[in-house]
């Protein structure tokens, strides 16, 4: 599903309305977080976090003209996840690499070059390697935030939804190795997502 114009709140709307709007997006957004490790936290994407963010950047910039609103909604509405008509998938997230000391952060980004081929999901015994967007990495170092999508096969669609089965977030990268296995409300919601 698109987020288009008609889906978002006037800018005053918004703020009016902000203080529940929030406590839905953190809600939303809690299902759909796993944690691998202490320092990586995955936020998938949805609708819902799409129109969140995008609401919360033209409130915080004061964006109104239908030109710029609709920039920041092809911006973040490519966040989205997918399905493809022969049943495989796209999963969308946003990867967060978190460390509360400056110092600590910026040697962890230098010494996690690289990391673009290293995080994956298990989903039934495969393995499906994360794809990133290349404007967020280079040579020296990674970015706090990065943009990461899994595109998985219809058999991992399906394995997705058998809570029988296993399914989790891993980073093999050897400055960082870490497991985050997804929990069965966050496996719903992205079955749901999904469709």
């Amino acid at each position: 599903m698109t987020v288009t114009p008609a889906d978002l709140l006037p800018n005053a709307e918004f703020t009016r309305h902000r203080p529940r709007l929030e406590r839905e997006a953190i809600e939303n957004a809690s299902v759909r977080r796993a944690r691998a490790g202490d320092h990586l936290t995955f936020l998938f994407e949805n609708d819902h976090t799409v129109r969140w963010q995008v609401q919360e950047m033209c409130r915080v910039e004061n964006i109104v003209s239908p030109a710029a609103v609709q920039h920041e909604l092809d911006t973040y509405n490519a966040l989205l996840p997918s399905v493809h008509p022969d049943g495989s998938a796209q999963l969308s997230a946003t990867l967060l690499i978190e460390y509360t000391d400056e110092r600590e952060r910026d040697v962890a980004l230098r010494q996690l070059v690289g990391l673009q081929d290293h995080v994956f999901i298990e989903l039934g015994g495969e393995r499906y390697a994360a794809t990133f967007d290349g404007e967020q990495f280079n040579a020296a170092r990674v970015s706090a935030v990065q943009f990461v999508r899994f595109p998985i096969s219809a058999a991992g669609r399906r394995a997705l939804g058998d809570l029988g089965t296993p399914a989790a977030l891993v980073c093999t990268h050897p400055a960082l190795p870490a497991t985050a296995r997804l929990a069965p409300v966050t496996r719903g919601a992205l079955v749901g997502d999904l469709g």
